[in-house]
């Protein structure tokens, strides 16, 4: 095993516990939750090839903790997991995989400064399009490792101002050191505070920078949003908006990607106090590059479990939409959001002849439900990604990811627990030179857990994966069942 390659997440894993230790000193409550695992996997695919497949075993054992401590002004939550792999036809997949989730936060006494900080080791595909599935039999993974603070301020939001400011500082570091950054941003919300009544403003900065480690290429995100009116608890509210951004990347971020700068006069009509409909006339500053354009906005919130949000604006690539809907009952949730960003340095979704300082417009719907029954349990999800090139300069066009997916779980008895899973996604991998790539991905899975005695827990599982790819060698079916034991203290 490559040390220097394992160097980052072990580095993030230290210091996340050490940060947890020493919080710990002044929690007012402390959870700490460790579990153990061995798994034995049996495969008829191994080499996940369609022609000859080969069977084989692999045994995994797993090891990890989850902690939650919370105090009086603050909080600190770790989730951690190692599983060493142990492939019976292959030694050299042998591998250890570390995953991490870690978060704290702390309140600097009354002074409304606070500091976060935020560590995290994935496991990721080391090139998508090759395969998409992150488990760790599959192999042809990478580790990916975040680590970063914040500092906050937020003054008192019941008096005449409301002012929010952070500045953070993150890096990102991957295995194959592909995509290493170091990421700087900011942001600022200066608006009114509970005390004004008669008018509103709003100020609204982003500001996002991305160096590449080993190079000089670098990305930066600038986002403004103004307004001022007058302020309505119902009826109309006439008001004056101001929005620009500006997206620059290469070397020492020195070209511009896009760019809008507009301003216009607008009017809110409120049916109640948190719901509204909005009308804006946008003029255009830098009318060589964009248009003048009608701005509408929806805001419902007939009761504090339902939210609907839609938007449509012009952005520099062209029409922009923005739409969130979040509903809750007792048995029931529901959430669906379709978001347009811009963004650099995505190692998730990694091709080769993708370059990951690029910037893309990344488009991505996601639609989820869960159902909470007495004895019973369903998940669905659907989801659809498109990521486009935002240059004319590159080979890398646009990825298309779209699908779906149902879990269902049923308690059989106390201690017997039956799930079924079915997952299936579609991509389209578009490119200026070569032949475009087609794969789709169908995943079953179904499972019995057993509590034996009380932390102590049997796992059956039978999974079949079936790839279809335009490219042959990647078209495969695999088989596998598996059994899993698990001892939680």
């Amino acid at each position: 095993m490559d040390m220097r390659k394992n160097a980052a997440p072990s580095v993030v894993l230290a210091l996340a516990i050490a940060m947890g230790l020493s919080a710990s000193v002044y929690a007012a409550d402390v959870q700490f939750r460790p579990e153990i695992g061995a798994e034995l996997v049996y495969t008829d695919n191994a080499g996940l090839t369609e022609e000859s497949p080969e069977s084989g075993e692999i045994g995994i054992l797993s090891a990890g903790v989850v902690s939650e401590i919370t105090g009086k002004d603050g909080q600190v939550s770790l989730d951690y997991r190692a599983r060493q792999t142990y492939h019976s036809y292959d030694a050299n997949k042998n591998k250890l995989y570390h995953e991490l989730d870690f978060t704290a936060d702390k309140k600097l006494g009354g002074s409304g400064f606070s500091i976060d900080a935020v560590a995290a080791v994935d496991i990721l595909p080391a090139e998508f399009s090759s395969n998409a599935i992150t488990d760790v039999i599959s192999g042809d993974l990478i580790q990916g490792s975040e680590i970063g603070v914040g500092l906050n301020y937020q003054s008192n939001r019941r008096k005449w101002i409301d002012l929010n400011a952070r500045a953070a500082a993150s890096l990102y570091r991957y295995e194959d050191d592909r995509g290493n950054n170091n990421d700087f941003d900011g942001s600022l919300v200066f608006k009114n505070g509970q005390k004004v009544n008669t008018v509103f403003w709003l100020v609204d900065s982003d500001y996002i920078r991305r160096e590449a480690r080993g190079n000089s290429q670098e990305t930066e995100n600038i986002k403004y949003k103004g307004e001022f009116g007058l302020q309505q608890r119902s009826g109309f509210s006439p008001f004056i908006r101001y929005y620009a951004e500006s997206y620059l990347q290469g070397v020492s971020s020195s070209s511009k990607v896009g760019e809008s700068e507009s301003w216009g006069p607008a009017i809110r009509y409120f049916r109640s106090r948190l719901s509204y409909l909005e009308l804006s006339y946008n003029f255009s500053l830098d009318k060589d590059k964009n248009d003048d354009y009608l701005g509408a906005a929806v805001n419902l919130e007939p009761n504090r479990r339902t939210k609907l949000f839609f938007e449509y604006s012009k952005r520099f690539y062209g029409d922009a939409y923005e739409f969130t809907f979040t509903h809750q009952k007792r048995r029931i949730n529901t959430d669906i959001s379709y978001i347009e960003e811009p963004t650099s340095f995505d190692r998730r979704f990694f091709v080769e002849g993708d370059t990951v300082e690029e910037q893309k417009l990344d488009k991505t719907l996601r639609w989820t439900t869960a159902l909470d029954l007495r004895r019973s349990g369903i998940d669905f999800e659907l989801r659809h990604q498109t990521r486009a090139s935002l240059r004319d300069e590159t080979d890398f066009v646009k990825d298309i990811t779209y699908g779906g997916g149902i879990g269902i779980d049923h308690k059989l008895s106390r201690k017997l627990v039956i799930a079924f899973a079915f997952d299936y996604d579609h991509y389209t991998f578009d490119r200026l030179t070569g032949t475009d790539q087609v794969d789709k991905y169908s995943r079953y899975d179904l499972s019995l857990e057993q509590d034996l005695i009380e932390g102590f827990f049997l796992t059956y599982r039978y999974q079949f994966t079936h790839r279809s790819s335009n490219f042959v060698d990647r078209s495969y079916d695999e088989n596998r069942v598996s059994i899993n034991a698990t001892k939680q203290f």
